[in-house]
């Protein structure tokens, strides 16, 4: 089992590690790498531990300008950059506009660190470290296994994990197969496979600014899906609530933009895959 694990965020997960506030002073204090370096070794032993890895770990991130302004120092293959795509697709609201671009101190080191120890890919041709994952996994389902903390990768078929973080408990190893699950797990909503990207097509995504359909929260959304047996019924259903939501005219073109903006893309070329008749 290979595991293929979300570099992007270790990048801020690992490189917020190294910064706290001192308990008496107030002070900010920063950590020497070295210490950074120690909890990102553990952490990644232990998610190859998890998901019982046979092979090392391979370690996805997101191009960037400053990778390209660096690229010399980089011991792995540095792709050309080019934009994200999303970011040209989005029309009604721009693409991960409420994002901070604040970094912690450690962030480029940690990529360094990656590069020098790891298997580090860099994504290329305009696509995110995300879509990388979902097209090496699509390729080898039974050999490999997402892992992330970004719950928009439980929309590709195959194994998934998501490590521990503070308050955030563990999940999985955890099979979908292509139309997935929705469902509860106490009172939080866990979606795998095509049925979770149905449903992000109602409710979207605020941490991307994608805004979904009008008008449809969580339970709202769970409500109308739960039923769905198949992808053909899922697509159905959804592209009756946006007709019935925006009207034919508006319809068509709004579904097209948040269905290309939420989907995992699974082979290099080919965006979201359903047809809209």
């Amino acid at each position: 089992m290979i595991p293929l694990i979300d570099g992007d965020i270790l990048l801020h997960e690992l490189g917020w590690s190294g910064e706290f506030k001192d308990k008496e002073s107030g002070e900010p204090t920063l950590m020497d790498f070295d210490f950074v370096a120690d909890l990102l070794d553990k952490k990644i032993t232990l998610i190859c531990e998890e998901v019982d890895a046979t092979k090392p770990p391979i370690i996805f991130v997101t191009n960037s300008n400053w990778i390209q302004e660096n690229k010399n120092r980089f011991l792995n293959e540095v792709p050309e950059y080019k934009a994200v795509f999303r970011y040209k697709i989005a029309k009604t609201k721009p693409y991960k506009n409420t994002r901070s671009n604040l970094k912690p101190f450690h962030f480029y080191n940690v990529l360094m660190y990656l590069d020098a120890h790891y298997a580090l890919q860099i994504s290329e041709d305009g696509y995110e470290a995300d879509d990388m994952m979902a097209i090496m996994q699509t390729a080898n389902i039974d050999n490999t296994i997402i892992c992330s903390r970004d719950k928009d990768l439980r929309m590709v078929e195959g194994w998934h994990y998501s490590w521990e973080c503070g308050s955030q408990k563990a999940i999985g190893p955890h099979f979908t197969n292509k139309f997935g699950s929705l469902f509860y797990k106490g009172d939080k909503l866990i979606g795998y496979g095509n049925l979770f990207f149905y449903y992000q097509m109602l409710v979207g995504d605020n941490v991307d600014t994608i805004p979904g359909l009008p008008s449809f929260g969580e339970k709202k959304a769970f409500a109308e899906l739960y039923s769905c047996k198949t992808d053909e019924e899922a697509f159905k259903h959804v592209k009756y609530l946006y007709l019935k939501t925006l009207g034919k005219e508006q319809a068509k073109e709004y579904f097209l933009e948040q269905a290309n903006l939420l989907w995992m893309v699974r082979e290099k070329g080919k965006p979201y895959e359903i047809l809209y008749n």
